[in-house]
Formats: structure tokens, sequence, C-alpha cells
């Protein structure tokens, strides 16, 4: 499955933050957790899937995954909601997870991975779906993933990817390859990963081509602002055939060979502009201080770009490239201070609390409260209806993780009064917990999990869930920081200034039976991934002048292909602001767009992405800490 990050009514934003490679997991130094995984029946599991399953959801401490010796054959997927996982294999060639799927590349890949802070080594994988194809049957070799990276802060260190076509899909975030094996003939290194490859060997078995001239790139910069690239260090390039160094995935693609071996399999070309001929002056294609008979200069494409040492050495640098804190260039980072809630308030339903429901926890609440307010949620699932009125500020509403903390009710039909928990108060805060509206009478109406009207509203690892109009985001300022939101129909609406930073969001558009839905309605008078079942606008204009923003998002294959709904503005589109930037996916492309979207300037794009948008006198240093 794939994510998108999206914002409903200004902003998608989904830029990565700089940070450490482990900053996210607590006790950095050590794996605290130890899962063992054996064929012969020796380990806790017998499959890699069963062992990344065992790993508790929103997990915050490093977990070692010892892989024994062994040829897995199966098809692993590691959820967005499960990071700080060490994979560790006895070697690469003695252990591999191998699966043989092909022609959906987001779909076919034998690992794939959603979640930040993940580190292999010592393993293989494999996707074997072309292993038969015949020599230079060109046609028949399809896309075959052996691994696809969708996410941020993940290292590998003597591993090996094997596959034809896409074999290492780096599509997305911050990664490190170290003395790594990559084997392929087609765009076989292809995304728009941020990425550095050291002491790596390229292998382009470009024989089963049948003479035609392979790739070993295809890189996706989207432009000159975009961080992403691939640059190999010290890597060693051979091959069975005639291959290119790349080609341009995006105008402008971003790949530098520094201190390399280039062999005789390398074209005299190097590189290839691809979609984008004509147009090569944005495209960044690098060689510095190679060898190899490879590496001979003499015939090379004409545009091939010229780094000074200066620049080759930011790229080469991980701590300047791929490691570093940059926390300026992404002000809507969510950084709180610090510290606690001046008291907190115990709910559970067994007893053992201060009280047994959350609405007569928040009743307790004095009015005109000016200090912040714990209400600490003991994981259970609390069948009941929640309103905080405007008098009582200050609450910071915390579970014990997405998924084991769940407020739900079931109301439906008027879309002010069924909400499930409805926001009338500023200064609040809510974090690893659920809210659901579990209305289902076989007829689709509103149903809000949670309507908000208060200003200055944070929610951090939280999940909204319903059908039609899931996240009433009515007004006030508010900031969604790796949420999960689903529905089918104008499931994010409103008329609220808010960002959605890294958040997923799945369409359950087969509710509709056969209707597209829309993911936002928004009425104005920003690494992650869309998922979902059913076709779905990205938006439609519930008022005049609509404004929603996707950057740097990636869209799965249910966004429709027009993107957008005019709506009840048909006719008068011009006041609509419906704009993607540096976005990515099958469902990320632009060829049948409606023509009225907008090309924001990069003064507009700064004012929303910039901390003015919804933050401009700071109230979200102001919230307590979360608990992760």
């Amino acid at each position: 499955m794939q994510y998108s990050c999206l914002s409903t009514f200004l902003l998608a934003l989904l830029s990565l933050s700089k940070v450490s490679f482990s900053q996210d997991c607590s006790h950095q130094n050590q794996d605290l957790v130890t899962i063992v995984v054996d064929q012969s029946g020796q380990g806790q599991f017998s499959t890699v899937q069963q062992a990344i399953d065992s790993v508790p959801v929103e997990n915050n401490i490093w977990t070692r995954i010892i892989v024994k010796p062994g040829t897995y054959k199966e098809k692993v997927v590691v959820p967005g909601d499960k990071p700080c996982i060490v994979l560790e294999g006895n070697s690469a060639s003695d252990t591999m997870i191998e699966w043989g799927d092909g022609g959906d590349v987001n779909k076919s890949a034998t690992f794939t991975l959603y979640a930040d802070n993940f580190k292999a080594r010592n393993i293989g994988f494999k996707n074997t779906y072309n292993e038969m194809t015949q020599r230079g049957d060109f046609s028949s070799i399809k896309p075959a993933p052996a691994f696809q990276i969708t996410s941020d802060k993940v290292s590998f260190h003597r591993c090996a990817f094997i596959s034809v076509q896409d074999t290492l899909t780096d599509f997305r975030g911050r990664h490190y390859f170290r003395s790594c094996y990559i084997e392929g003939a087609v765009d076989f290194i292809w995304g728009g990963g941020q990425s550095i490859y050291k002491g790596c060997e390229i292998n382009a078995t470009t024989d089963i081509l049948g003479g035609s001239t392979g790739y070993i790139t295809a890189q996706g910069r989207n432009s000159t602002t975009d961080a992403s690239g691939y640059i190999f260090h010290r890597c060693s390039v051979r091959g069975t055939g005639p291959v290119y160094l790349g080609r341009a995935y995006r105008q402008y693609s971003r790949v530098v060979f520094h201190q390399s071996y280039l062999s005789t399999d390398v074209v005299p070309e190097g590189w290839d502009s691809w979609r984008y001929a004509g147009q090569e002056g944005t495209i960044t294609f690098a060689e510095n201080k190679c060898n190899g008979p490879g590496a001979d200069m003499s015939a090379r494409v004409k545009w091939q770009k010229t780094l000074s040492s200066e620049e080759v050495d930011k790229l080469i640098d991980a701590k300047t490239f791929i490691n570093q804190d940059e926390a300026g260039n992404h002000p809507l980072k969510f950084r709180p201070k610090s510290f606690k809630a001046d008291r907190t308030i115990t709910v559970d339903k067994s007893g053992d609390g201060n009280f047994t429901s959350v609405q007569a926890v928040v009743d307790s609440v004095l009015l005109n409260n000016n200090a912040w307010i714990c209400i600490h949620l003991k994981a259970d699932t609390y069948t009941e209806k929640v309103q905080i009125t405007k008098e009582r500020q200050f609450i910071y509403l915390e579970g014990e993780g997405r998924s084991n903390t769940v407020i739900r009710w079931g109301d439906a039909g008027d879309v002010t009064k069924s909400s499930t928990f409805s926001l009338f108060a500023d200064n609040f805060m809510a974090a690893n917990l659920t809210i659901k509206n579990t209305y289902d009478a076989g007829n689709i109406t509103w149903a809000p999990a949670a309507m908000l009207m208060g200003d200055k509203a944070l929610f951090y690892k939280c999940g909204f869930v319903s059908i039609q109009d899931t996240l009433t985001d009515s007004q006030g300022r508010h900031f969604f920081d790796s949420c999960y939101i689903e529905g089918a129909m104008d499931f994010i609406w409103g008329s609220g200034p808010s960002v959605y930073q890294g958040c997923s969001i799945h369409a359950v558009a087969d509710h509709l039976r056969g209707g597209p839905g829309y993911i936002t309605a928004q009425g104005r008078s920003d690494s992650s991934q869309t998922n979902g079942n059913g076709k779905s606008y990205l938006g439609r204009a519930y008022k005049a002048y609509s404004t929603v923003i996707f950057y740097k998002t990636s869209m799965s294959n249910v966004i429709v292909p027009e993107g957008w709904f005019s709506w009840k503005q048909a006719g008068q589109e011009s006041a609509i602001t419906y704009a993607e930037i540096e976005c990515d996916g099958p469902g990320a492309s632009m060829s049948r767009r409606v023509n009225w979207m907008k090309k924001l300037e990069d003064k507009e794009l700064s004012h929303f992405i910039g901390s003015s948008f919804v933050d401009g006198d700071g109230w979200r240093e102001k919230m307590p800490s979360p608990v992760a």
C-alpha cells in the first residue's frame, strides 16, 4: 500500500526534517529487544513478516531482528507505525529474502519499507519475477523491485539487492548504503531518494536485454530546492553489457559518481536526458575523479555538469548531505518544549483511574482554566460522545497508542451535531489515540469523527476514521503531525487554515459503489502516501476561494487523473487555489490534470510552508511534550 500526506486547507507538508539517524528511537547505542527468525523453528518466529508484525505499533526502542541463514520466500512489508527496527542476517550471500512479483512497481516489491529509523545488515533482497525472461525479450521484462523505500533515516550495510528492472526503488527519504551489492539492468536504482552509496558494487546485468543498452539510475529530483539525489562514492560499476550511468526521471535529476571505478560496460556518452531532451540545463549528472576504462570523458554528453570541489565535498559528506539538522529550512516541524502538563488525570474503564469516561473528566475541568491539564486515557475503547466547550481550554488528551486507545460513537445526519468528538475550546492538544464514527446504516451520510471549532489545536499520532466528513476542520489554526485519516467523501473539509505533516490518508472510496470519492472540500470565503480502495479526487471546491496545496506528497493510483473538481464553483475556477508541488507516485502524473490548477511562485509557496501560516505567534512551542 501507498500513503499520502496531504493538507486540507491550505497545505500538505511532507518535507523531511534533518535529524540524526537514531534521534527518534530511545537508547541510540544499543538494541534493547532482540527477536530471532529461524526457518528450522529454533527462533521465536519462522518468517520475517511474523517478526515484523510482532513489533509494537508506535515502537520507539531499537528492536533487533536476527534472521538466521536461509532463503525466506516471502513478501515483507514494514508499516509506517513500526519504526526503530534493525534487520540483521548472517551475510548477504546466505541470508536472502526473495519473492517473484512484477508489473506494478508500487505493489510488487519483495520488501517494502514505510517506517522511518530502519537499519539492515548482512542480508539480501531478491525479486525473481524476471528470472525466466528469455535473453533479448525486452518487452517481457517488467518492473520488479527487490526493495522499496518510502521512508526517512534508513541505512544498509553489506546488503544485496537483486532483480532486473527497478531493483532498488529508492523512492523518498534520506538513505545510506555502505558496502552493498546492487544488481539489475533497467533503472535498477531509481526514485526520488536523497541517498549516499559508499563502497558499493553496481552490477549491470544488461546481457538480458539482448544487445539493448541498460540504465543504472533514474533519479527523480523535482526542483532546485529539492534536496534529493544519488551520490556514489568509491563505488565500482561492472556489468555484462552496455549501460548508461543514468537517465533523467525528472527535470532536475541529480546523480554524481565520485572516485568510482567504471568498467568498459559504461557507454561512451555516459548519460541520457530521456524525457527532458532539450532541457538538459536543469539536470545535474556529474563524474569526479573516477577511473577505469569506462571513465573516459572524451565522448561524454556535452551537458554533463562539472562540479567544484566545494560542491562535491558537500555531497559526499553524510553530515552535510543526509545527516544534518536543517530545521531552519522546515519551520513547521513540531518541536514542543520539554515540559509536562501541570496536572494529570487518569481515565480507566476498569475503575483504577480518577474517572471511567472521557466526558466525565472533561466536565471536571474548571471553567476558564488557564493551566495545562493532561487527561491520560488508558488503553481501551471508550464508546461515548465527547464535547469540550470553549470555556475549558488547555486540555491535553493523551492515549496509549493510536490502535490501543479509541473513542467511538455512531451518530449521523446533522454534520454539526453528530461528531464523536467536538472541540470548541482554544489551546488543545491530543496524542496517541483514535477518534472514530461507527455510523453504518447502509446509507452514506454526514458522520464526522471530529469537529474542530477552536483555535490553536495540535494532533500528534492520532487517527480519525469515518466515511463522510470524517474530519470537520471548521475553523481555527490546526496542526496535524503523523496522523491517520480515513474516509470516502469530503473526509477532510471545512475552512480551517491547517497543516497536515507526515499524515497517512486512506481513501475508502469503494464504499461509494463505483462513484469517485473526494478527499478534501475546503471552504475558504504541506516524506509520506494516499492509499485506499476505489478512485478519489484530491478535492472539490466547497466555497469560491477554496485553497488546497499538496507539497512533496506521494500519491497512489487511487487519485483520478483530473485530480480536482470545481463542484459548486464551476465556471469560477480562477478564484480557486489548487496546487501540487514536487509530488510523486503514480497518482501524481500531471498529464491529465484540470487546466485551471494553479502554479505557485516560490514566494507564494514559502508563505504556506513557513511558520507564519499557522504559527505566527509560536503557539505550538507552548504545547506539552507528547508521550511517544
